[in-house]
């Protein structure tokens, strides 16, 4: 049976600090969710938990308080409305979260590709392709190697233009295939979701096999896929269902594909 587009774990509302747009309020996402007949969504906002000492400095506004800033979340019949958080790892690959703090949590996704942010995720500004790809196996290795409950966690967005904007498909192109396979092969082993929430309209044939190498990968290795939009605006609510439908049909991906949160 062909993967049912029934959710989105990845979505910011006016409490994530890069979100523009006033009206990505909790309750416009949840009519997001009724209009695409979605059984389950997520509030990922950005977050750093300040008991997580870092030698890297992250923002205020992104603290406990800030996160919960929105509860109660809205609720309708039918859909399940959850609260989690989007992490990040700082340059020392610590991941900025406490077990307290994600015990309260039902979701979280960890971005992984934040290549922009130096001096917080990543040491000083990426200078090649080589050293982004580097990093980009890096993070995933680091962060599979802690003692974490993988099987209410997804790795975000991972060819996105974080890594290196107009020169991410080199940095992807550079990633090793026998590399992919080992730390795919270890998500699918811990049970962590892999989020699709690339675009789907390719400058060219070349650039869809480079950035949609990674993801036939990980579902040759057994991974499970979950839907993120990663939307920060309203606009971008409009067009994530159909992003879904085509990045399914790209993956040929079935309901056995598909990451469940236990």
């Amino acid at each position: 049976m062909r993967y049912i587009a029934d959710h989105d774990f990845h979505i910011h509302s006016t409490v994530s600090r890069c979100c523009k747009d006033e009206n990505q309020t909790p309750e416009t996402i949840l009519q997001y969710a009724k209009e695409n007949n979605f059984k389950k969504i997520c509030l990922t906002n950005h977050f750093w938990d300040e008991s997580v000492k870092s030698e890297a400095e992250w923002i205020e506004e992104h603290g406990y308080k800030y996160l919960t800033s929105v509860l109660p979340l809205p609720k309708a019949e039918g859909i399940d409305f959850l609260f989690g958080a989007e992490l990040d790892m700082d340059y020392n690959f610590v991941l900025g979260i406490s077990r307290e703090r994600l015990n309260e949590l039902d979701f979280v996704t960890v971005a992984t590709t934040h290549m922009h942010l130096a001096g917080n995720s990543v040491r000083t500004k990426i200078m090649t392709p080589e050293e982004g790809a580097k990093i980009w196996l890096e993070k995933i290795r680091e962060l599979l190697k802690k003692d974490l409950p993988f099987h209410k966690m997804g790795i975000a967005h991972m060819t996105c233009g974080h890594i290196m904007k107009e020169k991410t498909s080199e940095v992807i192109k550079l990633l090793k295939t026998e590399d992919l396979y080992e730390v795919f092969s270890d998500c699918a082993k811990k049970g962590m979701g892999i989020e699709l929430n690339t675009k789907t309209i390719f400058n060219s044939e070349e650039e869809k096999d480079i950035l949609m190498r990674p993801y036939y990968i990980a579902k040759d290795c057994g991974c499970k896929f979950y839907l993120g939009s990663d939307a920060h605006k309203v606009s971008a609510l409009t067009s994530a269902k159909e992003n879904f439908e085509r990045i399914i049909t790209i993956l040929d991906l079935q309901e056995t594909d598909k990451f469940v949160l236990q």
